[in-house]
């Protein structure tokens, strides 16, 4: 099984929400014409349920993604420009798209059937945010065998080791160099310049986060208030059904008693039966007698 071949097996496992993902691997693998080729496919982890969603939304819906990266690199170059006004400009549009593609990912999810809790929708707002600051990360992303989330952190790169089934031609997987943190020096107004850009883009990244955490926390209670709705709902309900119940019994019993009763009144009419028929017989038998 040559690479490109392994990658189409890929995708199209990687397309299966994850619940469903071991058992088609492990029949894909049953299927594949030499041991090697089941040895690769075996190999293949499944996908954590923030990469798939995200992966659902890149193969959905593409547009968003292509909006996420190119503000990306809209805010990249008023970084390096030192615009303030286009960094908040594009700041604002930036919270606005985020959200909006983290909403369509929980779209997507929940129409497959895949519950998105309010720190696995974190997730993939932070996978979103690598996606827009650094183009190994949104290949990553785009090629759609993302098996975890990821994180921009400081002034560190975006960590991929281990974020993909297989990487993407022109990626690499391996430990990239890292950005050193600069020192600022009165000497050095670039380098502090750098830093500055550095700090900023750190609090953007902090915003975001605090926002789309402030997001989960509305959602899960918005979700609680119509749980605690449903439950009254229900207690009613039960209070109702009780009541029923209740009435039921008390007819049920009446009607134990009633067969009760009939029961004895039938077999005393079946006793006063036999006798009635006794008497008949006896008396037919003397009038026959007595001619």
């Amino acid at each position: 099984m040559t690479s490109s071949e392994l990658r189409r097996v890929a995708k199209a496992l990687y397309e299966l929400p994850p619940a469903e993902f071991t058992s088609a691997r492990n029949q894909a693998a049953r299927e594949a014409s030499q041991r090697s080729d089941a040895a690769a496919i075996k190999r293949l982890p499944r996908a954590q349920a923030t990469a798939w969603a995200v992966s659902t939304l890149v193969r959905e819906d593409p547009t968003i993604f292509d909006e996420l990266l190119d503000l990306g690199e809209r805010l990249r170059d008023a970084q390096e420009n030192s615009d303030p006004v286009a960094l908040r400009s594009l700041g604002a549009e930036r919270q606005k798209l985020l959200s909006r593609a983290s909403a369509r990912t929980r779209e997507l999810a929940d129409g497959a059937g895949v519950t998105l809790s309010g720190s696995a929708m974190i997730e993939v707002t932070q996978t979103l945010q690598a996606a827009m600051t650094d183009p190994d990360a949104a290949a990553l992303v785009r090629d759609g065998l993302l098996v975890r989330g990821l994180a921009v952190t400081g002034w560190e790169p975006v960590r991929l080791e281990g974020a993909a089934a297989l990487p993407p031609e022109g990626v690499s997987m391996g430990r990239r160099a890292r950005a050193a943190r600069p020192r600022a020096s009165r000497a050095d107004p670039e380098v502090s310049e750098r830093e500055r850009k550095a700090a900023e883009a750190a609090a953007w990244s902090a915003l975001d986060d605090v926002a789309t955490a402030h997001q989960s926390v509305n959602d899960l209670a918005g979700a609680l208030g119509d749980l605690a709705s449903r439950r009254a709902e229900l207690e009613a309900e039960r209070t109702e059904i009780e009541e029923q119940l209740r009435g039921v019994e008390s007819d049920l019993a009446h009607v134990y008693h009633d067969i009760q009763v009939g029961e004895r009144d039938r077999k005393a009419a079946e006793r006063a039966e036999v006798q009635a028929k006794k008497r008949a017989k006896q008396a037919q038998e003397r009038l026959d007698r007595l001619g």
